[in-house]
């Protein structure tokens, strides 16, 4: 008897430690901004593979979980997906906050969770130029300078069409230049989202679209002291990548980030590419004091230092050179071997930032603030000069630019606000007098008023937006006489004042918990910029002598839109249809003539205007397989045209689709993670051949890879390691985008080694 009473009682101890409790998890889904209610949004429980649909409150139920751990995946339109590892051992209840954003277009998350978790993709992506993590937007292409700068593309709109919010200020700097990338560190680019309509409307810029917006990780009160540090090598170009950060909450909340770049010449699948090294030093400051639970007080600190070598086979000393280098198989100057040496023709530039913002709210209902924000930028252009001259920048340019902005929010009940805001910004841009060359740009100042009013409802499962902006600004452009004799008197002015309105009115219907249907209408008008109005001369880094023309007028664009979205927790598809007329659409058009100067013969562009029509669609999914792998895929396809000749515009995107699979086994494995890429861009043929320099590239594909692995250590530190390979097929291509293409093949093949170490 006491033999058979052990055997049941180890019997019963093994039933019990085997089979694991069934418990239920539930809680609600809210924005981290204002504590609104999620409605519709997902929960997915990886290990268990079961997930669930939020109502129309928010409040989720996930019945039927194994005890024990589990990674859950929380989403929602409009907000950024968040990932949790969490130990159920009982029934348990959460609130998860989700930044959210009204209307959105797609977004980039590479953090969404504590500063202490959040992080793999910005790792992955940060050692790249911020524009590269933008390409991973369905939409959004490059435009490229060769290896010296990238810019984002959206449905066919760049440039000054396209504002970049840096931390919610406009980022201000020589942005006309599509040679000019985003000043902004991608280590501190937490958020990286693109959003239009009445979303968009609310910032500042000469926005003819949408709007990109760059966000740091927010500091929070309750965060514990943590950091990282990560280095990464790129084979290609020998690159060096460093960045470190700390972090602490507390009454005052502090995150420090410091990052170094250093890379040499970069490499074609067939031969170097001369004089394409980059060195970069970054850092920046966020201070957040929380004076009580109504008002908070935040400080953004930045500075961003690069110099830059632009490809010496694009920098020609006379026109017969000039021909034969464009479309040439390998560039002139081209050298058999690597170099880390930086010579002419380059870039300086150096570009610092500064915000301070308080918010107040007196009560439930309210909510205002109050933000100030200030940069300075400087950029020096280093042309290849005789007499040892080289030393001496050709373009030299100092810009300072002031913006303040009153913003207030009023809940007006249930499911609806009112947003208000006022703004005012200034900029001061000036050419230094060392440079002994006319400028290609005159000295200026701007000054600009705006106003912004939107009005939210949601009821059930309708929502709707509903926004008013309107913007006066003024130039002032003082340039020196190109008559040859020059007058007495060369100095010029000329005044412009623009008076321009936009609006824009969006609704969603949720049709069922997993499909819903969203139509928008927005009408924008952009003032001409100074680089349209009075570009005249060599603009280095594209290679090419720009010519401005006085006579533009204002932009009207009006955007149809109408998207559909599926979305369940291990199946998600979108499809975006979209058209947009733009009356006086200002572009630069190349010429056939090619021109000789005192600085070398180059390709001239010129600006001039033409009603326009851009059309397209963007079809987005993913498919969580099985809790371990995921599969992804995106196309976009852009149409541009004059109304009046039929013609296809140049400079817009063709049609390109990606894909991308993701493996992440868990279990004896757990911390693995695999992925495979791919991207194929199609041969242009909207565009007459004998309206750009050379005709449209090919098309071409390119295959990515990679493998992690993330150790968890004593004290919950991680130690992360990460091998990838981008084109691992050496692929030689030239990309439709990329203003060099007259000259240059892309890079080959790179491989990085990264490390990172958090606590």
């Amino acid at each position: 008897m006491p033999i058979r009473n052990a055997l049941f009682s180890l019997l019963a101890l093994f039933l019990c430690t085997s089979v694991r409790a069934q418990v239920t998890l539930s809680g609600y889904l809210l924005s981290e901004h204002d504590s609104e209610t999620l409605s519709y949004g997902t929960v997915y429980a990886q290990n268990n593979g079961l997930g669930v649909t939020a109502d129309s409150s928010g409040y989720f139920v996930l019945e039927g979980l194994t005890s024990g751990p589990e990674i859950l995946n929380f989403t929602h339109i409009g907000c950024d997906g968040e990932t949790r590892e969490i130990t159920l051992a009982r029934d348990t209840q959460i609130t998860v906050y989700l930044h959210h954003h009204d209307n959105y277009v797609e977004t980039v998350t590479v953090a969404a969770q504590a500063f202490k978790k959040h992080g793999a993709e910005q790792d992955n992506r940060a050692t790249a130029d911020l524009a590269d993590g933008l390409e991973q937007l369905t939409g959004v292409s490059t435009l490229r300078t060769g290896t010296a700068a990238a810019k984002p593309v959206y449905d066919g709109l760049f440039g000054n069409r396209l504002s970049i919010q840096n931390n919610g200020i406009a980022q201000s700097g020589q942005q006309w230049g599509n040679d000019h990338s985003p000043e902004i560190d991608p280590w501190v680019a937490a958020y990286v989202r693109v959003v239009e309509g009445v979303e968009a409307l609310k910032y500042a810029g000469p926005t003819a679209g949408a709007t990109v917006l760059i966000e740091p990780a927010p500091l929070r009160e309750t965060e514990d002291f943590s950091g990282k540090a990560a280095y990464t090598f790129q084979s290609n170009g020998f690159g060096n990548v460093a960045n470190a950060r700390v972090s602490n909450g507390g009454k005052t909340a502090y995150r420090l980030s410091l990052t170094g770049k250093l890379r040499g010449d970069q490499r074609t699948p067939a031969y170097y590419l001369r004089n394409t090294g980059r060195r970069e030093g970054d850092a920046a400051l966020q201070l957040a004091r929380f004076h009580s639970e109504r008002w908070t007080s935040r400080v953004y600190l930045s500075t961003f230092n690069a110099e830059i070598g632009v490809l010496r086979g694009a920098h020609i000393g006379n026109l017969t050179d000039l021909e034969e280098a464009i479309g040439r198989a390998v560039p002139f100057f081209t050298e058999d071997t690597f170099s880390a040496r930086l010579s002419s023709p380059r870039q300086r530039v150096s570009h610092h930032f500064v915000k301070a913002e308080t918010e107040f709210r007196p009560n439930e209902d309210n909510r205002m603030s109050l933000k100030y924000g200030g940069q300075l930028n400087d950029r020096k252009e280093f042309d290849v000069r005789r007499g040892g001259r080289e030393d001496v920048p050709a373009l030299s340019l100092l810009q300072t630019s002031h913006f303040v902005e009153g913003t207030w929010h009023r809940e007006l009940g249930p499911g609806q606000h009112l947003d208000a805001s006022v703004q005012y910004d200034n900029t001061a841009n000036r050419n230094q007098p060392e440079t002994g060359i006319l400028p290609l740009l005159p000295d200026y100042n701007s000054h600009r008023a705006s106003g912004y009013l939107a009005f939210h409802r949601e009821r059930g499962r309708f929502q709707f937006h509903g926004g008013l902006r309107f913007d006066r600004q003024f130039f002032e452009a003082i340039t020196i006489s190109r008559e040859v004799p020059r007058p007495p008197d060369p100095i010029e002015r000329f005044e412009h004042t623009y008076n321009s309105v936009g609006a824009s009115a969006e609704s969603r219907w949720q049709i069922t918990d997993a499909v819903s249907l969203r139509g928008g209408l927005t009408y924008r008008e952009r003032a001409p910029q100074i680089n349209e109005l009075y570009s005249n001369g060599l603009h280095q880094g594209v290679s090419g002598i720009e010519e401005g023309s006085r006579d533009l007028g204002m932009e009207k664009s009006l955007k149809i839109s109408a998207s559909t979205l599926i979305s369940g927790p291990r199946l998600g598809v979108s499809a975006t249809v979209f058209a947009q007329p733009i009356n006086d659409f200002i572009f630069l058009e190349p010429q056939e003539i090619l021109r000789q100067t005192i600085r070398g013969a180059f390709p001239v562009f010129r600006y001039r205007s033409a009603d326009a029509l851009l059309y397209g669609i963007n079809v987005q999914g993913y498919w969580q397989v099985r809790a371990d792998l995921k599969v992804s895929g995106a196309l976009s396809q852009v149409r541009g045209e004059d109304r009046r000749s039929k013609e296809g515009l140049v400079f817009i995107p063709p049609t390109n689709f990606r894909a991308g699979l993701s493996y992440e086994p868990g279990d004896r494995w757990t911390g693995l993670s695999l992925g495979a890429g791919f991207y194929h861009s199609f041969e242009q043929r909207n565009v007459d051949a004998e309206l750009d320099i050379l005709p449209p590239p090919e098309g071409y594909s390119l295959v990515d890879l990679s493998v992690g692995y993330a150790w968890k250590l004593i004290n919950k530190n991680i130690l992360t390691f990460r091998v990838a390979g981008e084109n691992v097929l050496n692929t030689t291509y030239r990309d439709y985008l990329d203003r060099q293409r007259y000259f240059a093949d892309a890079p080959g093949l790179n491989l990085t080694v990264g490390v990172n170490y958090a606590w």
